[in-house]
């Protein structure tokens, strides 16, 4: 694989996996960085304070591998078209694709989460309340955005953005990253 392959896939494992570490190969030298996320499984305060961007979505299709926004060699990624219906953090294009980890092996209307308790996958027409850590909230074309918390909005569009903004306005500031390089 090459620098960006490593780099992509150990970007988004590591952030759907709750941060951590990750190595990828250049010109044979090996290299070893941390990467500050959004903690996979984390409370909504946590959620609220690391995600860079928190909204109210409805899927418009199903989860596909989509190999211009992840590569066509992470097969265990895949994105889920949206509609934002209600944005209460981060400025985020209309519609953008949702990626998430799912267990190897899975097909369209078939995926299982591979990550944590706090993500479902999402089916077309559902309203979901959906977290993201890395990723480009405005949808650039070859972009994509990853997921940190998926969960259904069971209290309607409305109730959930008022819950969201009372939890993020509550939460702590994002606290420094500092990566390292070995």
């Amino acid at each position: 694989m090459n620098v960006k392959t490593w780099a992509l896939a150990g970007t988004a494992a590591a952030v759907l996996l709750g941060g951590g570490w990750y190595a990828w190969e250049n010109s044979g030298a090996s290299h070893t960085e941390s990467l500050c996320g959004t903690p996979s499984g984390g409370t909504d305060a946590e959620v609220a304070t690391s995600a860079q961007g928190i909204a109210v979505v409805e899927a418009t299709g199903e989860a596909a591998h989509d190999p211009q926004a992840v590569g066509s060699e992470n097969p265990e990624l895949v994105t889920t078209p949206v509609r934002i219906v209600e944005s209460m953090k981060g400025k985020f294009a209309p519609v953008i694709g949702v990626s998430q980890r799912v267990e190897p092996g899975g097909a369209p209307g078939s995926f299982k989460v591979a990550t944590s308790n706090r993500e479902v996958m999402m089916k077309p027409g559902e309203r979901y309340v959906v977290a993201i850590g890395p990723g480009d909230l405005e949808a650039r074309p070859g972009t994509t955005t990853f997921a940190t918390l998926i969960q259904p909005a069971h209290r309607g569009a409305v109730d959930e953005a008022d819950y969201w903004r009372s939890v993020i306005a509550k939460a702590p500031p994002k606290p420094a990253c500092d990566d390292t390089v070995s």
